[in-house]
């Protein structure tokens, strides 16, 4: 049987496999969705292996590989070298091929946020890593015009912002310290507020409950079966806030084509992606 895999450290939490599985049945395809758990060390010889492998078809992949993993692969599409950052392998023979489907996942998400709305064009983006290149490869054209990155890092952030300004010029692009007083108030004078940090996965939302008022906008990339510490936080400011559901099942979707060549099945990957979540398991996309 054909087997398709998610890289990750940790990846027990993931959802994928409820909604993968799900699809692949659907269409009648010997296919096994897989989790593998890499730690960082490990990556290079779980990608040696997936190549190996002539059953495998592919892989997703998450946190920490996204950045790491590129320079493993023997190709990786003009989208993900402009992202910086891979969350999908396919197999074409021999050869693996890295792409980037969250960037379709999160204009996705955002689509459905902003619901034919002028996006806001003043941002604070949380994080720095993959997740986060994917969200400013869309803000890029999506209207936004001043984003502030915070990481924990602030190196991460300075070296984020100068990638993505040789890329989109007419972006501002500030990175900001992690320091509550500054992401509160950088929070309060955002129109739109993306969480591309693992906080949620940990219960904990990286804003104070004060930094929320009506008219903003929120993504959280982190899902669980109930409102994630940030969404519901924004939610009782008056914010309109969604958790990362609609980014994984867009990422997802666009991930079983490029594997397929189907057209997804998205209907059904949704609905177990909803009955996954109400068992009470989530993560991050």
């Amino acid at each position: 049987m054909k087997h398709a895999l998610l890289f990750g450290h940790p990846v027990a939490h993931s959802l994928s496999p409820a909604f993968q599985q799900a699809a692949f049945d659907h269409e009648h395809l010997p296919v096994r969705y897989e989790l593998r758990n890499v730690a960082p060390g490990d990556l290079a010889e779980a990608v040696a292996a997936l190549r190996a492998d002539p059953d495998a078809i592919g892989a997703n992949v998450t946190i920490p590989h996204k950045e790491a993993i590129g320079s493993l692969l023997d190709t990786i599409d003009e989208e993900a070298t402009a992202v910086g950052a891979v969350n999908t392998i396919v197999r074409a023979g021999a050869r693996l091929i890295g792409r980037n489907t969250d960037v379709t996942g999160f204009r996705s998400a955002l689509e459905l946020l902003v619901d034919g709305r002028q996006p806001p064009r003043d941002v604070l983006l949380l994080g720095a890593g993959g997740g986060a290149r994917a969200v400013l490869a869309v803000l890029a054209t999506s209207g936004a015009a001043r984003i502030a990155i915070a990481n924990r890092h602030l190196h991460r952030g300075e070296k984020l912002a100068r990638a993505v300004s040789a890329a989109a010029p007419h972006l501002t692009l500030r990175p900001v310290p992690w320091h509550e007083s500054v992401l509160a108030d950088e929070a309060t004078r955002a129109g739109l507020i993306i969480n591309a940090t693992s906080l949620g996965l940990k219960g904990e939302s990286p804003l104070p409950a004060g930094a929320f008022h009506a008219g903003q906008l929120v993504i959280d990339l982190a899902y669980g079966p109930d409102e994630t510490p940030l969404v519901r936080a924004a939610r009782a400011g008056g914010a309109e806030a969604i958790d990362g559901r609609e980014m994984l099942l867009g990422q997802g979707a666009a991930a079983f084509t490029l594997w397929t060549g189907r057209v997804a099945p998205i209907a059904v990957m949704r609905a177990a992606l909803e009955t996954a979540l109400l068992k009470g398991t989530g993560g991050k996309s």
